[in-house]
C-alpha cells in the first residue's frame, strides 16, 4: 500500500470514528428525549420510538463493528458505511418526530423533521446503489440505474423544499399530527421505481446466487411497506404496522446485508491478491530476458575454455530458473534462508560475467523469519544492473540482516552509481518493480520498503518487517 493510500484509509478509519462516537451520542439523545416528551401517552406513538430507538442501536453497534476492523479501508467499505449513515439519519429524525408528535407547539419542527426523514430515506436508495455499484461489471443497464435514481432523488428533494411552503406530499395539523387529506401517492411511486431498478441491477449483475439472494432481501422486503401504504383502509394503522414489521424484518436484514458485504469485501481482497500474483509474473517475464540470455552466453564460452566450471554454472542456472518458476506460484510468505540461497545462485551466475568487477559481501545475523518469495532478490539484481554495472571500477553489494525490538531488517547496499530517487519513480518500469514489491511486503508480512540513494555514491534499500 503506497503512502498516499495508507493516508486515506488513516483519514477514513478517522471519519469512521467520529461517526461512531456521534451516533452514540444522537441514540442517548433520543432515549433522553423520549422519557422528557413522554411517549407513553400513545400505544402507537410508544411502539413506533421504541422500534425506532432499537434500531438506532442496532445500527450504533454495527457502525462500531466497521470501525473496529482493521483491514485495509475499501470503497465497498466506505459505502456501506455512508449508507448506514443515510439509514441512520432517516431513523434519527423519525424517532425524534414521534417524541413531538401531536403536541401542538412543536408542528413547525415536526414538518421539518419529517422533512428531513424522508430527505435521508429516500438517499438511501441512492448510497444502497453506490455501494451495490462497487461489484458490478460498468454496463448500459448500470449506466441507465444511475442516471434514473441520481434523477428520481433530485426530483423528490426539490418537491421536499416546495412541500415546507406549500404542502404537496404530506402535511402536519396545528395539533402537530399528520394529515391525512394528502394522499402521498409520489413517495410511495418513488421508492418503488427506485427498489424495481434496484431489483433489475441486482438480477443482471454477475454477482453469485448467494449474493443477489442477500442483495434481493435488502431490496425487496422494503417493498412490502410500499404497497401496505397504498392500501388506504391501512392508514390509520401505518405507524403500527411500519413499526411491526421494521422490528420483525428489517433488523435480520441488517445482518444479511452486514454477512453480504463481508463476503464481496473478501472477494475484492482475493482479486486484489491474485491481481498482486499477476503483476509478480509480469515482471518476472520483463526481467528475466537480459539474464537468460547473459548467462546463458557465459555458459557457452566456459564449454570451450573450462568444461567442469561450464557444468557447474549449467547446474546452478537451472536451479535458478527452477526456483524462480516454483517462487513465483507461491501465494504465502517463504523464509528469508530460502531467499537468501535463491540470492546466492543469482549473484554466484553474475560473478561469473563480471570476475574482476562485482564483488558481494554477506552479514546475515538472522535468516528465520518470513518474506513474501523475490521481495530481495530483484533489489540485489537492481543494485548490480543499475548500480555497478554502470561504474567502469565496478563495485560492492553488501546484503545484510539484523533484528531490534520490534523489527527484522535486511538492507542491500551498494557503492555503485547511485540515482536521483524521483526521477527513478517517475520511471513507468522502474516504478512498477518498486511499488510491486512494496505492496506484497505490505500485504503479506506488513513490511515496508525504503530506498536512499546519491547519484555517485550508491544506493541502500531497508526492507523492515514487523515481528508481531
Amino acid at each position: 500500500m503506497d503512502i498516499q493510500t495508507s493516508l486515506y484509509s488513516r483519514k477514513f478509519g478517522t471519519f469512521q470514528k467520529i461517526c461512531f462516537g456521534l451516533m452514540c451520542f444522537l441514540t442517548l439523545f433520543c432515549i433522553l428525549m423520549s422519557v422528557i416528551h413522554n411517549v407513553f401517552r400513545d400505544s402507537y406513538i410508544w411502539i413506533i420510538n421504541s422500534i425506532c430507538i432499537i434500531s438506532l442501536v442496532f445500527m450504533t453497534v454495527l457502525a462500531g463493528i466497521l470501525t473496529s476492523k482493521k483491514e485495509e479501508t475499501t470503497k465497498p467499505r466506505m459505502y456501506f458505511m455512508l449508507f448506514l449513515l443515510n439509514l441512520y439519519a432517516g431513523t434519527f429524525f423519525l424517532t425524534l418526530v414521534s417524541c413531538l408528535y401531536q403536541i401542538p407547539r412543536h408542528a413547525q419542527t415536526i414538518r421539518i423533521l419529517y422533512t428531513l426523514c424522508y430527505f435521508f430515506v429516500m438517499l438511501v436508495f441512492w448510497t444502497l446503489w453506490l455501494y451495490q455499484k462497487q461489484f458490478i461489471r460498468e454496463s448500459v443497464v448500470t449506466h441507465a440505474v444511475t442516471v434514473l435514481i441520481a434523477s428520481v432523488v433530485i426530483i423528490y428533494t426539490f418537491i421536499l423544499v416546495i412541500n415546507l411552503f406549500k404542502p404537496v406530499i404530506f402535511s402536519i395539523t396545528d395539533q402537530g399530527g399528520y394529515s391525512y387529506m394528502i394522499k402521498d401517492y409520489f413517495s410511495v411511486a418513488a421508492s418503488c421505481f427506485c427498489l424495481l431498478l434496484l431489483c433489475v441491477a441486482t438480477f443482471t449483475s454477475n454477482l453469485s446466487r448467494n449474493q443477489k439472494f442477500s442483495f434481493f432481501c435488502c431490496v425487496f422486503f422494503p417493498c412490502l411497506f410500499s404497497t401496505i401504504a397504498i392500501n388506504h383502509e391501512l392508514f390509520k394503522w401505518g405507524i403500527y404496522i411500519l413499526g411491526l414489521v421494521s422490528f420483525t424484518v428489517i433488523l435480520p436484514l441488517y445482518l444479511i446485508f452486514f454477512n453480504a458485504h463481508d463476503e464481496l469485501e473478501n472477494d475484492i481482497l482475493r482479486h486484489k491478491k491474485e491481481q498482486t500474483q499477476l503483476r509478480v509474473s509480469a515482471m518476472m517475464s520483463q526481467m528475466q530476458p537480459h539474464f537468460l540470455y547473459n548467462s546463458l552466453a557465459v555458459i557457452e564460452a566456459l564449454c570451450e575454455e573450462d568444461p567442469k566450471l561450464a557444468a557447474e554454472a549449467t547446474n546452478a542456472f537451472s536451479k535458478y530458473l527452477r526456483e524462480n518458476m516454483n517462487f513465483a506460484d507461491k501465494s504465502k510468505p517463504i523464509s528469508f534462508s530460502e531467499e537468501l540461497n535463491h540470492i546466492k545462485t543469482y549473484v554466484w551466475l553474475e560473478e561469473l560475467r563480471f570476475p574482476n568487477k562485482l564483488r558481494v559481501e554477506y552479514d546475515i545475523e538472522c535468516d528465520a523469519f518470513p518474506v513474501p518469495a523475490l521481495s530481495v532478490q530483484p533489489m540485489v539484481e537492481n543494485a548490480i544492473k543499475h548500480g555497478i554495472c554502470k561504474t567502469k571500477s565496478g563495485g560492492t553489494v553488501r546484503i545484510r540482516s539484523y533484528e531490534t525490538e520490534t523489527f527484522y531488517c535486511i538492507t542491500v547496499s551498494d557503492d555503485g552509481a547511485g540515482f536521483d530517487v524521483q526521477k527513478t519513480i517517475d520511471d513507468t518500469k522502474l516504478h512498477l518493480g518498486i511499488n510491486n514489491t512494496q505492496s506484497r511486503l505490505h500485504d503479506m508480512v506488513g513490511g515496508s520498503l525504503d530506498i536512499e540513494s546519491v547519484p555517485g555514491k550508491g544506493t541502500e534499500v531497508t526492507i523492515k518487517i514487523p515481528k508481531n
